[in-house]
This record gives structure tokens, C-alpha cells and sequence, in this order.
């Protein structure tokens, strides 16, 4: 009786963490094992062919290209002895596949479907997150975000070479040249209204004020450690209101506690998405040391700097 209990397995994660290859490798272990199988791809889907799925490692099996679930039952009821059904990149099928892979499961059939669970604005994609919770098994992969190396989170989708807005378009079929895999440190996602910011975090190892060749054209906010996190952010936020090219300054030690625990390095990893970070010094002191050790700190909180020298 095992035999007519289904079962539904969700294959989920980021692009390039090898969703659809854990796929194809589910499927041809049960075409070894001489099971019947039907797989699905959405038409909408042809990067790299149709008529089958195709992993980025160009692995591939046979699969139906689909537009609708009207194609699907059709040659599902035609297939009334099949005992495995694939569907890749699920989240591109019109509303009503949960219900269809339901209904398949209750028949007695194994149902493995693969697809993103974030789209690139990384909010949930549907209809995995509803997938996931009715599943008889969820496997999430990982990607390796393309910047740092780190496990990846979610979708980076890239127009001219730059994170896209979160007002395009959610759906953009795309490989390499569009997307890469992304951690939550560098995972972007721009606001229109801050499309032509540009905010640097500069920390003076040895000077209190600024060159003047580096706070050309920028307003200055010197940062005041006395203050409250909530309330320097708040100002920083008003500065983003105003301010098209804003410079936040500080000559003390990246490790200095502004809060509790809270440190000014805390504060340029809540702003890192947004800003440049200048390590600046003048040339005639001897600060090889704090230059080494400020870099260091940076390095550890996978927050990167360019170093000025004047």
C-alpha cells in the first residue's frame, strides 16, 4: 500500500545553487529504478533550449514545455500510469499549481518540484513558500555569493552591469549576464529616489578635518559619537532627503563604542550597500600600524575600504 501514498519534495534556494541539477539527478535515479516519470518546464523559461530542463552544468532530461495547467492535465491524463512528476522552476507557472500538485499527490503520485524561493528583490517568491510548508521534504541549497565567496541568499539581478531597482520588473529571465548568487552583506536592491547618491563613510586615521580636494562638492556630517544610534541614523537619513552627495566623517578608531556594544563599524555595515569607504591619512605621520590595523577591522566585517594617502 506504500506504493499509493504520495509524496511532495521541494527543491529550493538561489540561482546557481544547483536546484535543477538536484532535480534531474532525483529524476534519472528514479528512471533507474524503471519508474515511470513526466516532467514539466514553463515555456517562459527557454534559456538554454526548450523541451527539457537544463541545469547551468548543461545537464539536461526530457521535460513538456508548459504555458498553462490546462497543457499539464492534459498530458497528465494521458499519462495515467506515471509515477514521478517533475516541474522545474515552478515559480513561473500560472496560479493554481499548488492545487494541481496537491491534487497529484492525494492520486498516489511522488511530486518533486524545483524553483527559487526569493525573488530578486529577495522577498518570498510564490508559490514556494507555500510549497515548502505542505512538503514532505524541503531541500534549501546554497549558492556561493559571487563577491565575497560566502554561502549566497538570494538573487542578484543586474541591468547594465548594476543592481536593479526595486520597481522593475519581477520576472526577467536571465543567466550569468543578468544574475548573480549574492549574500545578505552584498545583496542590493536600489530605491529610485537614491539612484544618484553618493555616500562615502571616511575614517581620518590622523587629521580632524578633511582634505579639501576630498570634500569637494560633498556636505560633511561629522560623526558625534555622543549621540544615540537611533538618533545619527535618523540624521543621516534626513541628510539622504537633502544631500546628493554626502560624506559621513569620523577620526576615531573604527572600534569606538557609540552605544552599549554598538560601534562605528556596526554603523558602516548598516550603510555599506549604499556607501564607498575611505580610509584617509596625511602622509607626513607615521601610521603604517593603524592604517594595517583599520583595514584589518574592515576586512573582518567583510566591509572593504580604499585607502588615501595626501
Amino acid at each position: 500500500m506504500e506504493n499509493f501514498i504520495g509524496r511532495l519534495e521541494v527543491v529550493t534556494g538561489s540561482m546557481f545553487s544547483g536546484k535543477s541539477e538536484e532535480l534531474i539527478r532525483r529524476l534519472r535515479r528514479a528512471n533507474y529504478a524503471k519508474q515511470k516519470i513526466l516532467v514539466f518546464s514553463p515555456s517562459i523559461d527557454n534559456r538554454y533550449g526548450e523541451n527539457g530542463i537544463y541545469s547551468h552544468n548543461k545537464n539536461t532530461v526530457p521535460a513538456y514545455s508548459v504555458s498553462s495547467l490546462e497543457q499539464m492535465e492534459k498530458i497528465l491524463q494521458e499519462n495515467i500510469d506515471v509515477e514521478v512528476i517533475g516541474i522545474d522552476e515552478i515559480q513561473f507557472l500560472p496560479e493554481g499549481i499548488v492545487e494541481l500538485c496537491k491534487k497529484y499527490v492525494d492520486l498516489g503520485k511522488r511530486v518533486i518540484v524545483a524553483g527559487l524561493d526569493q525573488d530578486f528583490r529577495a522577498e518570498p517568491f510564490k508559490p514556494l513558500p507555500e510549497l515548502m510548508a505542505l512538503a514532505d521534504d524541503v531541500t534549501k541549497l546554497k549558492a556561493i555569493c559571487m563577491v565575497c565567496g560566502k554561502n549566497a541568499y538570494s538573487s542578484q539581478r543586474l541591468i547594465n552591469g548594476e543592481p536593479a531597482f526595486e520597481d522593475d520588473p519581477l520576472v526577467s529571465i536571465g543567466s550569468v549576464e543578468n544574475y548573480e548568487a549574492r549574500c545578505r552583506m552584498h545583496h542590493i536592491v536600489r530605491k529610485r529616489q537614491y539612484a544618484n547618491l553618493k555616500l562615502k563613510f571616511v575614517i581620518s586615521l590622523n587629521s580632524s578635518e578633511l582634505d579639501e580636494n576630498i570634500k569637494k562638492d560633498y556636505y560633511v556630517y561629522k560623526l558625534d559619537t555622543s549621540l544615540k544610534v537611533s538618533e545619527i541614523r535618523d540624521k543621516i537619513n534626513d541628510l539622504r532627503q537633502v544631500h546628493k552627495k554626502i560624506i559621513i566623517f569620523s577620526n576615531e578608531s573604527v572600534s569606538k563604542k557609540i552605544e552599549g556594544n554598538y560601534t562605528i563599524i556596526d554603523l558602516m555595515k548598516e550603510y555599506s550597500k549604499l556607501c564607498n569607504i575611505v580610509v584617509y591619512a596625511k602622509k607626513e605621520f607615521n601610521i603604517e600600524n593603524s592604517m594595517m590595523t583599520t583595514l584589518f577591522l574592515l576586512n573582518k566585517c567583510n566591509l572593504s575600504a580604499k585607502e588615501y594617502l595626501i
